[in-house]
């Protein structure tokens, strides 16, 4: 293992350790068919940590850093990291995402319809294909609107908002170095619902153990991307897009069957992804 990916490695430690407690979504495993080139089935692992911030989240939680100020001001710092790495670049996006996002919120006022948030953050990031030999660093700019409801019987959240990111593509070629500068402009929309109340409580010798969940999940994103600076051999086209589309079913508190599918194009290489896959979640 050389020390990139031992980094790596230890990394993916430390955050799942440090950042999971009350993460919805850990770790996936799935089964994928593939509808691009030829590799039709291909076997995918998917390790996250959500990047849609939560009023409702609190330190301790997948926060570092998660802070109420007066006047319904706020400040966090959030680690992510995300891992889709799959047997075939058409059976999943197959990239690794490092960031460290530093940013404040303000929080409207509470209406029956729930409540509406703006974030404004800055984030180093790193975002390598699964070899890592083709990586992108950049930092990124990011505003945020969101709109939570919460209710005793649906969560619903809607993230819109606007990415800048600049910096520079390092490919290892080679046993060679080249470096060409990057910049990406993103139009992001997220979601996520969660409903059908359920629980698994009971009572063990005066003692009461299990909890209450949400069977249902449902979280989709769209991102419409402008590439107006990179290697014209990575790109040759500017405007890339790439959804995804996933729905949990929890079985159990901590463990859910997944139906998730992906098209477009991510970064870093930018290749086409069309994909059906059905795993398994772990939540905790």
């Amino acid at each position: 293992m050389n020390s990139s990916k031992r980094v790596l490695l230890i990394l993916t430690l430390v955050f799942s350790y440090s950042f999971s407690h009350g993460q919805e979504k850990i770790l996936s495993i799935g089964y994928a068919k593939t509808f691009v080139l030829k590799d039709s089935t291909a076997l995918n692992l998917s390790f996250d940590l959500n990047r849609i911030p939560g009023q409702k989240e609190k330190a301790g939680g997948y926060y570092f850093v998660n802070e109420v100020l007066k006047n319904k001001w706020g400040y966090y710092i959030k680690p992510s990291l995300d891992v889709n790495i799959g047997s075939s670049v058409s059976s999943a996006p197959n990239n690794i995402s490092i960031g460290l996002p530093v940013g404040i919120v303000y929080d409207f006022e509470k209406t029956d319809i729930g409540i509406f948030s703006l974030y404004v953050e800055g984030s180093p990031e790193l975002v390598a294909d699964k070899e890592l030999t083709n990586n992108l660093y950049y930092f990124s700019l990011n505003s945020y609107l969101k709109y939570e409801l919460l209710n005793d019987d649906l969560l619903l959240n809607v993230l819109v908002g606007v990415t800048n990111a600049n910096g520079f593509r390092s490919q290892i070629i080679t046993d060679e170095n080249q470096t060409d500068n990057y910049g990406r402009l993103t139009f992001p929309i997220y979601s996520k619902i969660a409903s059908w109340n359920a629980s698994n409580k009971r009572t063990v010798n005066g003692v009461e153990k299990g909890k209450d969940f949400k069977r249902l999940h449902w979280t989709n994103t769209l991102k419409i991307n402008y590439v107006y600076e990179d290697d014209k051999n990575i790109n040759t086209e500017t405007n890339y897009t790439f959804f995804s589309s996933k729905v949990d079913f929890y079985f159990m508190p901590n463990l859910a069957f997944n139906v998730t599918y992906n098209n477009g194009n991510q970064e870093p290489l930018f290749v086409r992804n069309n994909s059906l896959s059905f795993g398994l979640t772990l939540a905790k």
